[in-house]
């Protein structure tokens, strides 16, 4: 997911891009999470591997 920064290259529009984040983000706590996602930490494993396929 983009930064807040970069979402008017998303909407091809700065002034549309910052409507949406101020409606958005009005009475927020923004809360950014660095790091490997724990969700994600078995994925690989489930992932077919390419070389065993037909």
């Amino acid at each position: 997911m983009p930064a807040p920064d970069e979402w008017g290259t998303v909407f091809a529009d700065d002034v549309l891009a910052t409507a949406i984040l101020d409606r958005l983000l009005h009475h927020c706590h923004v809360i950014s999470i660095n790091g490997p996602s724990y969700r994600l930490k078995d994925r690989a494993s489930l992932a077919p591997n390419p070389a065993t396929m037909p």
